[in-house]
């Protein structure tokens, strides 16, 4: 009888263990965000979403947006292309119009209930995959200047 509450008890230990670890992994997997919808709400401030093209609206990812530097009323200069997400980050991919065309990929962070901007990267292609933004943050490509996003400090 005591080997039986033994084994229940090591059982029971075991599967605890085995679920925190598979939830460590869980966590540690990014998340692909196809839409702006899908990105946190404090993101989708800080990029624009739901306002117009003359006060910094963005366009929905495969939505229409200007890429050349002439004006054309109604449309926005920049789209979003693709985000990742995992715990309290946000990497974001948004198409830049205009002179000198460019990807930013971005990261946000969540401090709390508020999502702030902690970098940015030019590059002059789309990410395919998630894994793409990661890598870019990652790894900058030689000679890429950084690039000014909604709401962070210049410089950054």
């Amino acid at each position: 009888m005591q080997f039986a509450r033994i084994a229940v008890a090591a059982a029971i230990g075991i599967g605890c263990c085995s679920a925190a670890s598979a939830a460590q992994r869980d966590d540690a997997r990014w998340v692909e965000a196809q839409s702006l919808r899908e990105l946190p709400a404090g993101v989708q401030v800080l990029l624009g979403a739901g306002l117009a093209p003359d006060e910094g609206g963005i366009a929905d990812r495969d939505g229409r947006f200007n890429p050349s530097d002439i004006m054309i009323d109604g449309v926005p200069g920049r789209r979003f292309a693709l985000g990742v997400l995992k715990g309290d980050t946000a990497l974001v991919a948004v198409e830049q119009g205009g002179r000198g065309y460019s990807v930013q990929t971005m990261e946000f962070k969540q401090a709390g209930s508020t999502w702030a901007a902690s970098r940015c990267v030019s590059s002059a292609t789309l990410p395919q995959h998630g894994a793409d933004l990661v890598d870019t943050l990652a790894h900058p490509a030689p000679n890429v200047t950084a690039c000014i996003v909604p709401g962070a400090p210049p410089g950054r």
